[in-house]
């Protein structure tokens, strides 16, 4: 197996356990993370949706990056809901929103606003480093496949 390949899976690996850690987290949990949801600055019905559609997806994708067929898919998804958990931070660091709880669940939950945008750094760090080696794994064995062929 070759470097990228391990560095690729621990990409999955890390990103599976995180969303499902969180997810479980908050359905054990759920009517804090109901309570949670509600001081957030949303419209009561974008709240109650969230509250299901939040854990939903962490677990969906969880099993994306665990599926062949779906894992990069998961992977990009992933990522893509890493920016939004990021870019809705950075707007709290800002005070854009005032004083908002954090309702991540489990022991996220206990990060300061600061340790938490560095923990979804982190995470979209990985999530692009997945990415560029999925999409260079791609042209490789595109390269390869086009000079067997000729």
């Amino acid at each position: 197996m070759k470097a990228r390949d391990i560095i690729l899976l621990a990409c999955y690996f890390l990103f599976t356990s995180m969303f499902l850690y969180a997810a479980v987290s908050k359905l054990m949990t759920y009517q804090v993370f109901v309570v949670q949801m509600q001081r957030q600055p949303f419209s009561d019905a974008y709240g109650r949706f969230l509250t299901w559609a939040i854990p939903a997806a962490e677990i969906l994708f969880s099993f994306m990056m665990v599926t062949t067929a779906f894992r990069k898919l998961g992977l990009y998804l992933s990522t893509s809901l890493m920016i939004c958990f990021t870019g809705y931070i950075i707007l709290v660091q800002f005070r854009y929103y005032g004083k908002i709880p954090c309702s991540c669940g489990g022991a996220i939950s206990k990060l300061s606003w600061t340790q938490h945008l560095l923990f979804n750094l982190f995470f979209v760090a990985i999530g692009f480093l997945g990415i560029y080696l999925e999409r260079r794994a791609e042209s490789l064995q595109f390269i390869t496949t086009e000079r067997t062929s000729s």
